[in-house]
């Protein structure tokens, strides 16, 4: 494969990009429950427990205990040194990985990860998330990963690097997105014929940026229905699974651009047929088995693509 970066220099710009993508995914879900909480009209059965199943490594009984504790949550999700998908081990793991791919990063986007790493590390963080200052210290680090996406599109030139930014970035977001659907679908046994209200969906919409396009998007569909419409066939929704794997295959044929090796050619096929099996579903007539099947299927092809990729390109064993 003819490329101008070394290896450990695309793995760290791939690493940097989903990390950032985890934490920020993270953040927003985080950010959600957390307003959330406050509202007592809202009937909430799961509490914190998506978040904590997916993004830590706690046992189900300790969930159970703790998943409507929000000091304990907060402390946990966002700088417990103990817990490595903090929001500050996974700061510290990306701005490592910036470090690395020091040279071909922009010098606005390390002073920013640079920011957010020092942020982080402030030894009085902790006792702050227990004040009433924790809503303005959540805002401030959810727009600062803002700032983050913002500078890296402004100033990123869209060379090699680019395009595994981007590959890191939407693998994170696909999953984030597949996951936190299969949460909220599998209690109701992925039923979309139920009448779930608006006020069930308006979490998972909410942690996936979508609730605002959700509103302005008129249709007499029911609710269970429309939700699966949003979050995995809606191109035009940038947190779908459909947009997602769509960033992925134009930059993965930016990577594979005249390169005739038969494990590129492997690889883009493979990838190719994951994106077709969700872009020619017709989610009309989707069932209930369906959904579950299609949520599951592609979770796990995700997976494996990542894997392969990580071994063609960054020589992992």
């Amino acid at each position: 494969m003819e490329v101008n970066m070394l290896s450990r220099v695309a793995d760290g710009i791939y690493w940097l990009n989903r990390y950032m993508e985890r934490t920020h995914g993270m953040l927003l879900t985080l950010n959600t429950q957390y307003i959330l909480s406050f509202d007592q009209e809202t009937n909430d059965y799961q509490g914190y427990k998506p978040l904590l199943e997916y993004y830590t490594a706690l046992t189900t009984e300790e969930i159970n205990k703790v998943q409507y504790d929000t000091n304990f949550v907060l402390n946990y999700i966002i700088c417990d040194a103990k817990n490595n998908n903090s929001v500050k081990c996974l700061i510290t793991k990306a701005r490592e990985n910036a470090r690395g791919a020091q040279d071909k990063i922009t010098k606005e986007l390390w002073e920013h990860i640079n920011s957010m790493y020092h942020f982080m590390n402030d030894p009085e963080l902790p006792n702050r998330l227990k004040t009433a200052e924790a809503s303005a210290i959540l805002s401030k680090i959810n727009k600062d990963f803002l700032l983050y996406n913002g500078i890296f599109h402004v100033t990123m030139p869209r060379g090699i690097g680019w395009s595994f930014s981007i590959i890191g970035k939407n693998i994170e977001r696909c999953l984030q997105t597949i996951t936190f659907t299969q949460a909220f679908y599998k209690p109701i046994d992925y039923n979309l014929e139920g009448e779930e209200n608006l006020l069930y969906w308006r979490k998972l919409l909410l942690s996936l940026s979508g609730y605002e396009l959700y509103m302005k998007s008129y249709s007499n569909i029911p609710h269970n229905r429309k939700v699966v419409q949003q979050v995995i066939f809606n191109k035009d929704f940038a947190h779908s699974v459909i947009y997602t794997l769509g960033l992925i295959e134009t930059s993965l044929n930016n990577l594979f651009k005249d390169n005739h090796l038969s494990e590129a050619r492997t690889m883009r096929n493979h990838f190719g047929r994951l994106k077709s099996a969700v872009e020619f579903t017709d989610y009309h007539n989707l069932t209930d088995e369906q959904l579950e099947h299609i949520l599951e299927d592609t979770k796990t092809q995700l997976y494996n693509f990542s894997a392969d990729f990580s071994k063609l390109f960054f020589s992992y064993t």
